[in-house]
């Protein structure tokens, strides 16, 4: 079997130009010292055709990430190693006939998570088509997990056995699983149902008019935008109540529907996010929610939120023409 340094050698000579490998590294992880030596011993043995990058973070998993997006929070050993450099240089193996005529379906962001274990007989394929895919398909969004490196990540997402494949937050397949009959649950999937790191992904490449566009063509919420609209970063609420402002010219109904939805647990949101949520519901013009509005003024004692509430409540009754 070849070694794991001379397999990077002849792989760097392959290569007609250097390519980028970013190194995401935290200052709470245990795993960060050992993902950061592997990045440079990598560097090391593909002689100058790699060029390193190193991000530091406080609330990340440590990470490799290739040029093309894809997220490896893993130390890839001799099984792996092969399907990294290949995600590395955009190489990787042919799709089967049966999982490209799938892709080819796909309209809607697709959000994956892979748990592998370098020790699992069935990991390889998986991990060689999955990267197949993301590669040759800009709408899939590939993460993958060694669960033995990272078990506190594995533990979170209740991962059993490797390979497991979680798609979109909600579904999932373990052991020698079949990928175009999984492929078969994400192509033509109802855009209502994408989780909120599939609209997230969306909204950061600009798409907020696509999102508000679907959501008009269904006529009604969506709950992953509504975790959006509720997260405490106003950098992650941004792109959703762009969302909400286009819905508010054509769909006010929906954007009242928001609202409500999101008013009904008002007592759970971050302060912050509760005063987008009260404009949100000023933005919808339904005097429905005036009632609501003063209710939550009344038991406010913080006045900037108080007076959001009074500017929300104005905005409704010049939509109504009641002002």
């Amino acid at each position: 079997m070849t070694q794991p340094a001379t397999l990077i050698t002849q792989w760097a000579d392959t290569l007609t130009a250097p390519v980028t490998l970013e190194l995401i590294v935290s200052t709470k992880s245990t795993q960060a010292d050992e993902m950061a030596k592997f990045a440079r011993l990598l560097s090391e043995a593909a002689g100058g055709k790699i060029e390193l990058r190193e991000t530091k973070g406080d609330d990340v998993l440590p990470s490799l990430v290739t040029p093309g997006g894809i997220t490896f929070h893993t130390l890839p050993g001799t099984k792996q190693l092969p399907f990294f450099l290949a995600a590395l240089s955009k190489t990787p193996p042919t799709l089967p006939a049966s999982v490209q005529k799938m892709a080819e379906g796909l309209t809607l962001p697709v959000v994956l998570d892979l748990f592998i274990a370098e020790s699992c007989p069935f990991c390889p394929q998986i991990t060689g088509q999955l990267i197949a895919l993301a590669t040759a398909n800009t709408l899939v969004s590939l993460r993958i997990f060694d669960g033995t490196l990272f078990p506190e990540e594995a533990a979170r997402q209740n991962i059993m056995s490797a390979p497991t494949l979680i798609y979109d937050n909600q579904l999932r397949w373990s052991g020698q699983f079949d990928l175009a009959s999984a492929m078969e649950m994400m192509v033509g999937r109802p855009p209502q149902e994408l989780s909120a790191a599939a609209l997230r992904g969306m909204l950061e490449e600009g798409e907020a008019s696509r999102v508000a566009a679907m959501m008009a063509k269904t006529g009604c919420a969506f709950k992953g935008l509504n975790e959006l609209l509720a997260h405490e970063k106003w950098s992650v609420r941004l792109g959703a109540m762009v969302v909400m402002e286009e819905l508010a010219e054509t769909h006010p109904a929906i954007v009242s529907e928001t609202a409500t939805l999101l008013l009904d647990a008002s007592e759970t949101l971050n302060p912050s996010a509760l005063g987008d949520i009260i404009y949100i519901a000023g933005l919808s013009g339904d005097p429905n929610h005036i009632g609501r509005l003063e209710a939550l003024k009344a038991l406010s004692d913080d006045e900037e939120l108080r007076e959001t509430i009074d500017e929300a409540v104005e905005a409704i009754l010049e939509s109504s023409g009641e002002a």
